[in-house]
């Protein structure tokens, strides 16, 4: 008899502490929620860029899928045609067609006018756009939608993450380079930060940094990009705004933020923040690092001036 590995023999069960023996449970017990009902859900899964993991689930009877404004699914790559593809309920199914696409709609490789899609098909719009299609169960669509969350978004306050935020404003730079469109940047750091930390601990300013993220995320559109950029300091993304029109969401926080006092316990906290902004059309180079070191000197001139104020010239 080939001898045990004294690294994974179990000890009798009527030898463990009462606190640490496993409860017998009948399955019935269990509950049949629990249980996954098989696939019923059809998703579609990004394969490429800054939106790696993101899932969209399919429920409608047809998406349009284009760089159109109007299209169900809008994507801001110039190797995608305003109007490219749609996709259309088939019976239990989904079929993938091609608009007439400049840069055409791939299925492993092939390029295709329509294609009924099956489980597991990765399929490509122009050359940068990627999807993988899955029929999967409800639980499976959970934990994709969990793990991408995860990869993005930062886990105390659950703005966007600074390497999400570094990808998507290298994209809408370029893009709005391309195409002559606007796009704008706030950055903002709470004010004497460090003395909340200090005279009131770390769960509390932890606690200022949730609020007020709440506060910001309330206020802005579905399509601007806020993240916790590091430490106390936030950057918002604006897509379509020009530099006054960033300085007035900039006010606006402002006054969101120092509206009322964060309350963690019996601890009332007064918040107040320094902003910077900057928009394309002040770069004499249209590039991030330019955008973002323009609304950095912005924000730390706004702390030099006295805090709690926007600055967006100089």
């Amino acid at each position: 008899m080939a001898k045990s590995d004294p690294d994974f023999i179990e000890p009798r069960d009527d030898a463990l502490d009462p606190e640490e023996r496993t409860a017998v449970v009948n399955l019935s017990d269990l509950g049949r929620s629990s249980i996954p009902a098989g696939p019923n859900r059809h998703i579609l899964v990004r394969m490429d860029s800054t939106h790696v993991g993101r899932v969209l689930t399919l429920e409608q009877e047809e998406y349009r899928l284009g760089r159109h404004p109007t299209c169900t699914v809008v994507f801001a790559d110039d190797g995608v045609s305003r109007r490219h593809a749609r996709i259309v309920r088939d019976g239990d199914g989904y079929l993938l067609e091609d608009l007439g696409s400049a840069n055409g709609t791939f299925v492993a490789g092939e390029r295709v006018e329509r294609h009924r899609l099956a489980d597991g098909d990765v399929f490509q719009l122009g050359p940068n756009v990627m999807f993988r299609y899955t029929f999967t169960d409800a639980s499976q669509e959970r934990m994709l939608n969990k793990l991408y969350e995860a990869s993005v978004r930062d886990a105390l306050t659950g703005a966007y993450n600074r390497e999400h935020f570094e990808e998507r404003l290298k994209m809408e730079v370029a893009y709005a380079t391309r195409h002559h469109t606007l796009v704008a940047l706030v950055m903002f750091d709470l004010d004497h930060f460090k003395k909340v930390n200090d005279s009131f601990g770390h769960p509390t300013g932890d606690r200022v940094l949730i609020d007020v993220a709440a506060r910001v995320a309330q206020g802005l559109r579905t399509e601007d990009v806020f993240c916790r950029y590091g430490g106390e300091e936030f950057a918002i993304i604006l897509r379509g705004i020009d530099l006054e029109g960033a300085r007035a969401v900039a006010e606006r926080v402002r006054e969101r933020v120092a509206a009322t006092p964060v309350q963690h316990g019996d601890t009332l906290v007064s918040v107040t923040l320094s902003a910077g902004c900057a928009a394309l059309a002040c770069c004499e180079k249209p590039t991030t690092v330019t955008l973002v070191a323009i609304a950095d000197r912005r924000l730390y001139q706004a702390k030099r001036s006295g805090r709690n104020r926007v600055v967006a010239q100089g």
